[in-house]
Parts: structure tokens; sequence; C-alpha cells
């Protein structure tokens, strides 16, 4: 009986290790997909304990910004563990990647955009500033003009992305991405 125990009990293990892909074979299957599809893939970082990282997974998941984002990249959320970290990231995490080196002060989220081949085609840092979550109009519009370099996406659909942020920034009487 022990040992039928412990074997449910390896194999039950055994599952669970190998059912949990790494962050880079996410990563490596977006690309593929990418490629397949023509798409850029948008890479998420997100801290477990972050609230502007849980507002910008609630803003993509929105109905009217969910669509958009999906006909032109493969998204891919990668969430930090509470333990890793706070509202700030660290060289250990997302930044060191693009080789920043003092990225102590900034916070969650933190994204990039990869070309199909996995080259880096834009990323939230602007100004030695992590723009994550657009809060103001001006980081929305760097958000957009990042979008507009990185994807065939229409004016009249940055200008629904930018009034997305907008409406839930309530940053009254901005309706478009550009002025």
């Amino acid at each position: 009986m022990r040992k039928s125990i412990y074997l449910l009990l390896t194999f039950i293990a055994f599952h669970f290790s190998y059912a949990q892909e790494s962050d880079t074979e996410v990563i490596n299957k977006a690309l593929v997909k990418a490629k397949k599809e023509n798409k850029h893939v948008f890479i998420n970082y997100l801290s477990a304990s972050s609230e502007l990282s849980e507002k910008m997974k609630k803003q993509m998941n929105n109905d009217d910004f969910k669509p958009l984002f999906n006909s032109n990249y493969i998204v891919v959320n990668i969430v930090i563990p509470e333990e890793e970290t706070s509202d700030y990231f660290n060289c250990s995490n997302p930044a060191k990647s693009i080789g920043e080196n003092n990225c102590n002060e900034m916070k969650f989220p933190f994204w990039c955009i990869l070309d199909d081949s996995g080259n880096y085609v834009g990323t939230s840092l602007r100004d030695n500033k992590n723009i994550g979550y657009p809060t103001t109009k001006e980081s929305v519009d760097d958000f957009v003009e990042i979008l507009r370099n990185t994807s065939k996406l229409t004016e009249a659909k940055l200008n629904v992305i930018a009034n997305s942020f907008h409406s839930t920034n309530n940053n009254k009487g901005l309706l478009s991405a550009k002025d």
C-alpha cells in the first residue's frame, strides 16, 4: 500500500513539475506563433504585488482593447511572484535582459515588444523612465507611438486604445492619441 501511495505521489509531483513551462519556453512558443501569424510578441512583465500590474492586465483584457491587441501581437503575460519583487523591478529580472543597469527605481509593469525573431522593437522604457502602465497623457501618447511603430493598427484603432487608457485614468477631454 505504501509503495502505491509513493508511486502515486511521485507521478503527481513529476506531472506538475513538467506541466509548468518556464518563461523562456512560453516566449519561444509565442515567437513561433508570431512568425506563423506575421505578428510581434508583446511581453507584459507583471508583479503579483503591484496595483498597476493588475490594472495593466485588466486593461489588456478589456473588451475594446483585447481584440485590437490580439490582431497585431501575440501577448504573453509573465507574472513575477510576490516573493521575488515588490512594486519595483530590479536588475535580476526584466530590465536586465535589455541591458539596463540602473533599474532599481522602475515600477512594474514592464513590457517589451519582440519581432518574430526575438529582437527588441519596443520597450516601456522612455528617457530612463518606465511608462509601464500609462497614466498621463504623455505616457499614453508614448505608448500609442510605440504601438504605431510596431503594429498595423490604424489611427482609428490607436485612438480607441488611447481613449481606453484615458477613460480608465479619468483623463477628461483626451479623445485622440495625437492632438
